[in-house]
C-alpha cells in the first residue's frame, strides 16, 4: 500500500498546556498500534517510521518526544504479523520516559488466544518479595515475557538491546531524577501494569541510583492476575497506579466472575438480550475457572459511560446490536469520553480499500463470469463499506508507508 496516515487537525491543533495525563497518556499509548498490520522481517522498522511519525504529527498536543528504544516486537514465527508492540520515547525538556505497550494485535491469533484468553490458571509472581499467593493469569506472564525478552533489530533506536538493558544504560548517563510511565490499552491495559511492577520490583538491577519514578497508566484493560496480586502491586505503586475504565467496556469486566455475570444485560434495555451473548458470557465464566480475579487500583478513574445509540439499529438482530457496541464502548468511546478526538482523520485501511473497490470487484466477478452490471453494483457496495469503515475507526488501521505532515513522502 502507497496510502499515508492521515491525522485529525482537531487533534493536532490542541496544545500540549491543553490535555491532562490521563488524555495526554492515552494519545501516547494508541501509538504502538500502528504496527498492528505489518508483516516481514522488518516490522520494527516500519513501526518506527509510524511512530516517528505520529509523534511528530502530534507535536502540538503531546509535546516534543523522540523514539530512543524499539518499538520491539514479538512475532510468533519470523515474518508473522506481531502479538506484541511496545517502544520507548523521551519528552525533549522534561526529559520523562514513555513506554507504551500496543493491545490486542486483532490480526493475531496468538494474541487472542495465548495471552488474552489463557485465564483458567494463575503463576507465581516471581519477582521481589511478592507475598505468597501473589500471582497473574498465564496469558499475562506470557506477554509479560514477550516484552521482556524483545530486542530492537539493527537500524531501530537501542538496537540489540532489552528493554532493561536500554534502561540500566540510559539511567547510568542521568544525574537527576527521571519520570518513567508505563501505559497501554485493552491487552497493554493489563500487561502495562505487570512490565512496571517487574521493572519496580528488579529496580536495583537496572537504576542503580534510584533515579526513575516509575508510574502506570492502564486504559481498558482486564484484570492482570488474582486479588492478592491487585493488594500486592497497589501497595508498591501507591498513588502512582492509575486505572482508566469505561463501565460499558466489557473488557474491563474480564476476569472477575462477578463482574462477567453482568455483561449478559450490560447493555439493557437499549439493547436486547441475546441467547448467543448469554453463552458467551457463560463461556467467560467457565475461562476464569473459578480464580479471584481481581482489577487493579481500587479507585479507579470511571469514565461515564453511555451506550452509543447511533449504533442501535431496530432493525438488526440484538447480537449485531451488542457486537457494535462493544467495539465501540472499548474504542473511541475512551476519546470521546476524555473529549478527544480520534488520532486518525479516516482509517487508512479503508481509505486505501475505497480507491480500489472497482478493480476489486471487477477480479471477484470475472472469476465467477459475471458481467459488468453486476460487477458495478458489488463495487457500489464495497466502497460504501469502505467509506463507511474509514470514517468509523473502530480500531487503529494504518498502512506501513507513511508521510509526515509537510516533508516526508510515502515511499
Amino acid at each position: 500500500m502507497s496510502s499515508s496516515i492521515e491525522f485529525n487537525p482537531q487533534l493536532c491543533q490542541l496544545s500540549d498546556q491543553s490535555l491532562d495525563p490521563i488524555q495526554r497518556n492515552l494519545l501516547m499509548a494508541f501509538l504502538p498500534y500502528l504496527g498492528a498490520p505489518l508483516s516481514g522481517s522488518d516490522v520494527s522498522g516500519k513501526a518506527y517510521e509510524l511512530v516517528r511519525t505520529a509523534l511528530d504529527a502530534l507535536q502540538g498536543p503531546l509535546g516534543p518526544w523522540d523514539v530512543v528504544w524499539g518499538p520491539g516486537v514479538f512475532q510468533v514465527v519470523p515474518g508473522a504479523i506481531p502479538a506484541n508492540t511496545m517502544f520507548v520515547a523521551r519528552h525533549r525538556e522534561t526529559r520523562e520516559l514513555f513506554v507504551g505497550i500496543a493491545g490486542t494485535n486483532p490480526f493475531s491469533a496468538y494474541a487472542w488466544f495465548a495471552e488474552d484468553f489463557d485465564v483458567d490458571e494463575t503463576r507465581a509472581w516471581g519477582y521481589g518479595d511478592a507475598p505468597e499467593g501473589v500471582a497473574v493469569s498465564k496469558g499475562t506472564l506470557r506477554g509479560l515475557r514477550a516484552l521482556q525478552g524483545m530486542v530492537p533489530p539493527p537500524g531501530v533506536p537501542g538496537e540489540n538491546q532489552t528493554l532493561a538493558r536500554f534502561l540500566e544504560e540510559h539511567l547510568d548517563r542521568e544525574s537527576e531524577p527521571i519520570a518513567v510511565t508505563v501505559s497501554g490499552h485493552s491487552l497493554g491495559g493489563a500487561l502495562s501494569p505487570t512490565l512496571a511492577l517487574w521493572l519496580i520490583d528488579t529496580q536495583k538491577e537496572w537504576d542503580h541510583h534510584s533515579r526513575a519514578a516509575v508510574s502506570v497508566y492502564a486504559y481498558a484493560g482486564p484484570t492482570p492476575g488474582n486479588e492478592a496480586f491487585a493488594s500486592y502491586i497497589g501497595a508498591r505503586f501507591g498513588d502512582r497506579l492509575h486505572r482508566i475504565a469505561n463501565p460499558l467496556d466489557i473488557v474491563t469486566q474480564a476476569w472477575k466472575v462477578a463482574d462477567v455475570a453482568e455483561l449478559k444485560a450490560l447493555y439493557t434495555p437499549q439493547i436486547a438480550r441475546d441467547v448467543f451473548w448469554d453463552k458467551a458470557a457463560d463461556f467467560a465464566i467457565a475461562a476464569s475457572n473459578g480464580i479471584d480475579y481481581r482489577q487493579i487500583d481500587p479507585s479507579p478513574t470511571l469514565l461515564p459511560g453511555r451506550v452509543n445509540e447511533d449504533l442501535v439499529w431496530r432493525w438488526a438482530p440484538p447480537l449485531v446490536n451488542l457486537v457494535a457496541q462493544v467495539i465501540y464502548q472499548h474504542t473511541l468511546a475512551y476519546f470521546e469520553l476524555l473529549g478527544l478526538a480520534y488520532p486518525e482523520e479516516q482509517a487508512a485501511v479503508g481509505r486505501h480499500l475505497a480507491h480500489e473497490t472497482d478493480a476489486i470487484a471487477e477480479a471477484i466477478l470475472k472469476r465467477v463470469g459475471a458481467g459488468p452490471v453486476l460487477s458495478r453494483a458489488l463495487a457500489i457496495g464495497l466502497r460504501l463499506f469502505a467509506e463507511t469503515y474509514s470514517r468509523t475507526p473502530f480500531a487503529p488501521s494504518p498502512v506501513p508507508e507513511t508521510s509526515a505532515p509537510g516533508d516526508r513522502k510515502a515511499e
